[in-house]
């Protein structure tokens, strides 16, 4: 009995041995395919050109792959166990401040940018949150291409707002040259029959006093004549009747009126022929002071309803300049500040000269600028008129027109008080 016993107990010994070796066999296998899956892993990881971080929850470095560590210089000894925001900012390898969910930051030793962001691990065993997956990216590329598309967008807007600000002055210029070239038809057309009026009235004011002086010398005879008192009254009742003694002055003075009259016409189209030719590219040496006169003249009629004009005209040299465009600038100006007038208000035109420089300053007394508009005044079709009123493109060609001339325009403006343009050009010989 024991012998059977001790030979169960054998058999029993040799089919556990045998069920031992075989789990253990299958254990080194499953051990060998988890070794083999945890290389394959990490060798994945040291793969990826993005720099991966494992953490506990305390944010002490648990794994991390190849490309993170040769990126620190550091061996996996000095790395694990350490704080990953501590070793990043204590060594200096990156500049900023640190947070746990990540951010944007700079690496110093190579100037490059990089992006960091925090994910949460969840443990295998626990079901909380057991640490941080952290990743780090290289953005410097994608950095600078958003800082060259940015720059490219930038340069696109300038060059389009040049564009629509250049086309449009280029048919403001258009407009301005068909304004003129129709001005300066108009004025040849009113020239002819203004200088012929202008000479009739010369000799009828030549005749008049012929026949005035006749008249006066027949008076006299008729009154040294021996006629009867019914012939003497009735041609001093005739002569009361006709009202000779009233016309016969008044004549004269009717004449000269019109010769006046004639002349002030002849002004107005000497100036009008004179602003006709705006567009002309020509500089030669004029009087600022005469170029301001022959522009007021032009816009009177914008102005003599509702202003009065103050001339403050001090002594300023001949200057080489493109007339036409300086009287357009003048012109702009003075309209705008007549529209600035609500009812009635006043406009000083004044000049000097100082340092080689010549100065005129257009002051008004009307409602003023705001001052969160006065820095775009002179912006391409930028106005502060009622719609209808005005283009925007006033200001803007007339900054340009000084800038070419090397000069500079400045504006001061109080609301409800009025403005003052300030024209400034370098006096050329």
């Amino acid at each position: 009995m024991n012998s059977n016993m001790f030979k169960k107990a054998d058999e029993q010994l040799k089919m556990d041995q045998e069920t031992l070796i075989k789990e253990h066999e299958e254990l080194s296998r499953l051990f060998k395919q988890v070794e083999s899956i945890k290389k394959e892993w990490e060798r994945t990881m040291d793969c990826a050109g993005d720099m991966i971080v494992l953490t506990d929850n305390q944010g002490r470095i648990k794994r991390c792959n190849r490309t993170f560590k040769e990126f620190t210089g550091k061996s996996y000894e000095e790395i694990l166990g350490r704080d990953w925001v501590e070793l990043l900012s204590a060594d200096k390898i990156m500049s900023g401040t640190f947070y746990r969910e990540g951010g944007e930051f700079f690496h110093e030793s190579t100037g490059r940018w990089f992006i960091i962001k925090s994910y949460p691990f969840m443990g295998i065993t626990d079901p909380g949150i057991s640490g941080e997956v952290i990743t780090i990216h290289d953005s410097t590329e994608l950095k600078k291409m958003t800082e060259e598309l940015e720059e490219k967008n930038t340069e696109l807007e300038k060059a389009y707002s040049d564009l629509k600000s250049a086309h449009s002055q280029i048919l403001q210029q258009e407009k301005m040259a068909s304004i003129g070239q129709l001005a300066a038809g108009v004025a040849h057309e009113i020239n002819n029959p203004i200088g012929f009026i202008s000479s009739n009235l010369g000799t009828l004011e030549k005749y008049t006093s012929r026949l005035t002086e006749f008249i006066t010398a027949q008076s006299e005879v008729i009154g040294y004549a021996n006629l009867s008192k019914a012939v003497m009254d009735n041609l001093n009742e005739k002569r009361k009747q006709l009202k000779l003694d009233i016309i016969i002055p008044d004549v004269r003075q009717l004449i000269r009126e019109s010769l006046e009259g004639a002349d002030r016409v002849k002004k107005i189209v000497q100036d009008l022929k004179s602003f006709s030719r705006a567009d002309e590219s020509e500089h030669k040496v004029v009087d600022i002071i005469a170029g301001l006169e022959s522009t007021i003249n032009i816009v009177w009629n914008e102005l003599k309803y509702k202003t009065t004009l103050k001339k403050e005209y001090g002594n300023i040299p001949m200057t080489r300049c493109n007339p036409g465009q300086l009287n357009q600038v003048f012109m702009n100006i003075l309209v705008n500040a007549a529209h600035a007038i609500e009812k009635q208000g006043e406009i000083t035109v004044k000049t000097w000269n100082d340092k080689g420089t010549i100065y005129v300053s257009i002051s008004d007394t009307g409602c003023g600028i705001p001052k969160d508009k006065i820095n775009r005044i002179f912006e391409p079709f930028f106005t502060t008129k009622e719609v209808g009123m005005g283009t925007g493109l006033g200001l803007s060609i007339a900054f340009d027109i000084i800038k070419k001339h090397n000069g500079d325009i400045v504006v001061n403006s109080d609301v409800g008080k009025g403005t003052t343009f300030t024209i400034k050009i370098p006096v050329v010989e």
